[in-house]
């Protein structure tokens, strides 16, 4: 019987309270104003002992139309409802409203409890059960057992925790498995000796003592110092419990109600949100643009309506819609929220949260209302689509378990042939074989366009490619990338990126230019002229240097410095030259060296000087020796 809370619901003045102070013995008004005021205008907190002496939490709500919020901040959680009608006002307008409220919050078990039996004759009673069955014919109410209770009839409330147990035998407990841990907080204080303590419902997951959370949106990193449970203190508790938790790290001033409990990077703090609609039956048509009152959690913004796919939606039919708030909430997808008339107030539907980050969208955007319809459809549906949107980086396995708001196991994704893994030690980043292809794609592309305009290239630089196609990826998944696409169509052997079985084919003019360049270097020998005394010899000097490029790329062209080149043979000839020279000698001057390649004391400085730089020679005051490995 355990993850279980029960709530009340039930207009201003119809028992509520009072019925839950018969079932449990505590008086859940604890505010001076609702005592004198005789009505809940806050939340109130106790718990329902069964007869094993387990303890279900009971939460009970306010019913006054201006405090439902607090009606909706209650009711998200519950998993059961005692639904209260006064059997001598019946079904008033607020009853309505919180029937409406129980159905969107997908609340689907409850008892219905007459109260004040005692005020009102037989045939009344008979008339207000008649009356609850034709008013709620659509939800989950009309199944409801119905009690009826009198305060001069203790035997009445006997009966009614009986048949409570009894329903709550056959109770079906909420999904809360494979999901973080998150709680809405619905009241903050300071304990004396213990600090900043929080309540609410655990919505979902595990909460242990000595976990680091955050409190969104705030993002305040706090650590749960103890947990109690109906005034047990306890290490740990599951999913579905009132609880209080004791933080550290945060003053009771920096929290409001509101505010979520969370991991960190576990909730998104959100302006816009991607929602799928319910307009509730007997309410007016929903024209774009329509202004509304968002109850989500235990939160309250106001926004509007964008219909994405229609212009009007008529009562009872459902809609892609997306939500443009005038504030930020906290939020994950498949959270449920009641959309509520900025004015009047009144509840005119129900929304669940498909995309907590909704993206600036034309109405009518047939691929976004795709994308969101996928996000509607069965688990792998929704990790692929949510994958796909991981389209400016690589995805973690956190990563996609927090879009889709609870855990997804590693080999869920690593078994889908639509998922493309990449493993870094024990860690695994995914692409959805779709964004993979498509980058894939524009590689094959930005290279074909790229050999157009520089057929005599080898290659674009690595630099380039990550800078025009993988702007928003990490240098490390883009390495990672690039990897991949070495086992299919690009060679980065000589460090840039190539496609496989690219070969430079010159033009007849081209291969003029190159033979040119090759006799002029020819005949100059070990005695090169710098690059700008080569070009006067050529009429297009844009082609000529495109050609020298070539040459130097190609490794035709050895630098000795940036504007002065010498053959390939000539500069390995020197090498030679030098190694013979140094069998017999173990040092050399620079006039010696120019002795033995016949050339100047400047050309043979610079040869010098890049036999330094590349580690043959090694220079000791006016000498040079060969370093040992030649």
């Amino acid at each position: 019987m355990k993850n279980l809370v029960i709530g009340t619901a039930g207009h201003i003045d119809h028992g509520k309270t009072t019925l839950i102070k018969h079932l449990t013995g505590v008086d859940t008004d604890t505010l001076p104003e609702e005592a004198k005021r005789g009505m809940t205008i806050n939340l109130g907190f106790t718990y329902f002992q069964l007869s094993s002496g387990e303890k279900i939490g009971i939460v009970d709500v306010p019913g006054h139309e201006k405090f439902i919020k607090n009606m909706v901040a209650g009711a998200t959680g519950l998993d059961f409802i005692l639904f209260i009608v006064a059997c001598d006002d019946g079904i008033m307008p607020q009853t309505i409203e919180h029937g409406n409220i129980i159905e969107l919050l997908n609340i689907n078990h409850g008892i219905t409890v007459l109260t004040k039996r005692d005020l009102v004759s037989k045939e009344r009673v008979e008339e207000v059960k008649k009356s609850i069955k034709e008013t709620f014919v659509h939800g989950a109410i009309k199944s409801f057992p119905i009690v009826e209770v009198s305060p001069k009839d203790e035997k009445s409330y006997d009966h009614l925790r009986s048949l409570i147990e009894k329903e709550l035998n056959h109770l079906n407990k909420r999904k809360r498995e494979n999901s973080f841990f998150k709680m809405a907080i619905d009241r903050v204080f300071s304990v004396k000796g213990f600090g900043t303590v929080v309540t609410g419902t655990s919505a979902q997951g595990v909460i242990h003592k000595g976990d680091s959370l955050v409190i969104y949106p705030q993002m305040i990193n706090v650590k749960v110092k103890g947990i109690e449970n109906h005034g047990n203190k306890v290490e740990f508790l599951e999913a579905g419990h009132r609880c209080a938790l004791n933080l550290t790290g945060v003053e009771t001033s920096e929290i409001k109600r509101g505010s979520l409990l969370a991991p960190e990077k576990a909730l998104f703090v959100t302006d816009k949100i991607d929602c799928f609609f319910t307009l509730l039956n007997n309410k007016k048509n929903i024209k774009n643009n329509h202004r509304i009152r968002l109850h989500i959690g235990t939160t309250e913004v106001i926004g509007r309506i964008k219909l994405l796919e229609r212009d009007i939606l008529e009562p009872g039919q459902s809609s892609l819609i997306q939500l443009e708030l005038e504030k930020s909430i906290v939020c994950n997808m498949g959270d449920i929220g009641v959309i509520r008339n900025y004015s009047p107030m009144d509840t005119i539907g129900g929304i669940k949260i498909i995309s907590p980050q909704g993206k600036n969208t034309k109405r009518y955007n047939e691929e976004y209302i795709d994308s969101l319809k996928s996000l509607l459809g069965n688990e792998e549906e929704k990790i692929l689509e949510t994958l796909k949107k991981f389209n400016n980086n690589l995805a973690t396995l956190d990563d996609i378990s927090i879009n889709l708001g609870k855990y997804i196991s590693l080999e869920t994704l690593l078994e889908n042939p639509k998922i493309i893994n990449f493993q870094e030690g024990d860690n695994f980043k995914f692409i959805h074989m779709d964004n993979f292809n498509n980058l894939k794609n524009k590689v094959h592309e930005y290279l074909i366009n790229f050999y157009k305009e520089n057929n005599l290239k080898k290659g674009v630089s690595r630099s380039e490619i990550k800078n025009k196609i993988f702007q928003s990826y990490t240098l490390k998944d883009f390495n990672l990338i690039i990897k991949l696409l070495e086992n299919d169509f690009i060679d980065t052997s000589e460090d840039v990126v190539a496609l496989k079985g690219y070969s430079v084919k010159l033009t007849k003019e081209q291969k003029l230019i190159k033979d040119d360049i090759l006799k002029i270097y020819k005949n100059m020998e070990f005695s090169p002229n710098s690059i700008k005394e080569i070009q006067q010899n050529f009429i297009n000097k844009n082609d000529f240097s495109i050609m020298h490029n070539y040459l130097k790329e190609r490794g035709l062209l050895i630098p000795l410095t940036k504007e002065n080149f010498v053959l390939k043979g000539f500069f390995q000839e020197s090498q030679s030259r030098l190694i013979d020279y140094a069998k017999t000698n173990e040092k050399i001057t620079l006039g010696e060296f120019k002795n033995i390649i016949g050339t100047s004391r400047k050309f043979a400085l610079l040869f010098l000087n890049k036999f330094d730089e590349i580690g043959f020679t090694k220079r000791l005051d006016d000498y040079r020796v060969l370093r040992k490995e030649n």
